[in-house]
């Protein structure tokens, strides 16, 4: 909801903050109702940058390593929280891929750890179409 997005941004812009962090971040919430909750927050480059870096179309590993150093980021064009409709015309989105079905005896009810052995990045027009390549990409099944 537009609320969740609000308390996530809101609770970002703080950890950001507090942790005194200039460089990449992932951070990680879930949220249940009008409860958002941050589970995890790394000070490092995920697997996720380079896909951020295309579907946003900035270089965000030269913003890092500007930031870290202390350099000035002002002409790179980069987006903040606040910022909507980008990109333009498409979307990109990202899906775990899990093992069970390879793995005999796995466990295949999930925890907050989730245990995906991998992802998949894809890109549509809207986000149903993205999510829905990234489905199939991942070997889901659609049900006839």
């Amino acid at each position: 909801t537009a609320y969740q997005k609000e308390r996530v941004r809101d609770a970002s812009r703080k950890i950001v903050k507090r942790l005194n962090i200039t460089g990449p971040t992932n951070i990680q919430f879930v949220a249940k109702g009008t409860d958002v909750m941050c589970i995890e927050c790394n000070v490092r480059a995920s697997r996720s940058f380079p896909f951020v870096s295309k579907t946003m179309g900035v270089d965000f590993i030269e913003a890092a390593t500007k930031a870290i150093v202390g350099a000035d980021t002002s002409d790179m064009n980069l987006p903040t929280l606040e910022t909507r409709g980008r990109p333009e015309n498409y979307v990109g989105v990202k899906a775990p891929m899990f093992s069970f079905t390879r793995l005999r005896g796995s466990d295949p009810v999930l925890g907050v750890e989730m245990a995906s052995t991998g992802e998949v990045a894809c890109f549509g027009k809207n986000k149903e179409e993205a999510f829905l390549k990234a489905l199939l990409s991942t070997g889901f099944k659609m049900p006839k």
